[in-house]
């Protein structure tokens, strides 16, 4: 790698273009330039400098050189600047957490984005141990979870609680819901389906319930949105956080258990504790306690 105050050196010498003033403003002695000069001639195994007198014009090959060192120059001042310009409104700003949540956050986090278009939101629909995998691989730099976990590497906060709803289709308002009923039907699943159903059966139908092996499944969907869309046609029930129930748009055809027991997931924002984050990521812990609180 080519020495940065040869390089220096160099640089004030052409712009200069006189031994001793360069000497001056450099606060070096003529022959000190001069052996700076010879170094990089050296080091790069070309002439530089063509002299003639107390004057010097540029090589090609000191053209060439004269053109990177400037540039090499300019892009560590850059460097420094945006090290020391923590701008809270420009960048990336990575976020994951579970596809309900997604669709109730993505559009207060746009109206910020609106205001500030030099921001890039990546927001991520994604599971639990995808949350806590990308977390680890600095994939993103804030999840938001629904378990309490105990990984010392990782600074985690209660940000909030979402209920989980038992979701049927419409027109079993009056039928009472039990196993039978609900293996009738048959379970819709999804990528949280079974850590969600679990939750309610054990807590409302079921206490030794364990496996979704022991369900009727009528189907699997991966897509939020297309969820409730087999329940609606009285195809099967299932489960989800109450944000994605609200969201659907056939409200009159599907109907929410009510439930003796009702369960709720907390909602933990979590963060690597180890890993300063950028000043941008302010705004979206902010807003997301005060959305989910």
């Amino acid at each position: 790698m080519l020495n940065t105050q040869w390089l220096q050196t160099f640089i004030t010498l052409v712009e200069v273009g006189h031994f001793t003033q360069t000497a001056e403003k450099l606060f070096m002695t003529q022959p000190g330039v001069s052996q700076h000069i010879k170094k990089l001639e050296a080091q790069t195994g070309t002439p530089l400098l063509e002299r003639f007198g107390k004057r010097f014009e540029l090589t090609p090959a000191g053209e060439t050189l004269y053109h990177y060192a400037r540039r090499r120059r300019d892009d560590e001042l850059a460097l420094f600047q945006a090290l020391q310009n923590d701008d809270p409104f420009t960048g990336e700003c990575r976020i994951a957490c579970s596809g309900s949540l997604a669709t109730y956050l993505y559009p207060h986090f746009l109206k910020h984005q609106q205001t500030h278009p030099n921001l890039a939101i990546q927001l991520e629909a994604a599971p639990n141990k995808r949350i806590l995998d990308n977390l680890n691989t600095n994939q993103i730099e804030l999840g938001i979870i629904t378990q309490n976990v105990a990984i010392p590497e990782l600074e985690q906060e209660k940000v909030g609680a979402e209920q989980l709803c038992l979701v049927i289709p419409a027109g079993m308002e009056k039928v009472v819901i039990n196993m039978e009923q609900l293996n009738q039907l048959g379970f819709i699943n999804h990528p949280d389906g079974e850590h969600y159903v679990r939750q309610i059966i054990q807590a409302n139908f079921d206490h030794s319930f364990n496996s979704i092996d022991s369900l009727k499944v009528a189907g699997y969907i991966n897509q939020l949105n297309q969820i409730l869309l087999p329940v609606s046609l009285g195809l099967g029930y299932t489960v989800l956080p109450e944000k994605a129930v609200t969201c659907f748009p056939l409200q009159t055809k599907i109907h929410v258990v009510s439930l003796d027991k009702p369960v709720y997931e907390n909602l933990y924002l979590i963060r690597k504790k180890h890993r300063p984050l950028p000043k941008r990521y302010d705004f979206f812990m902010r807003q997301i306690r005060t959305l989910l609180s």
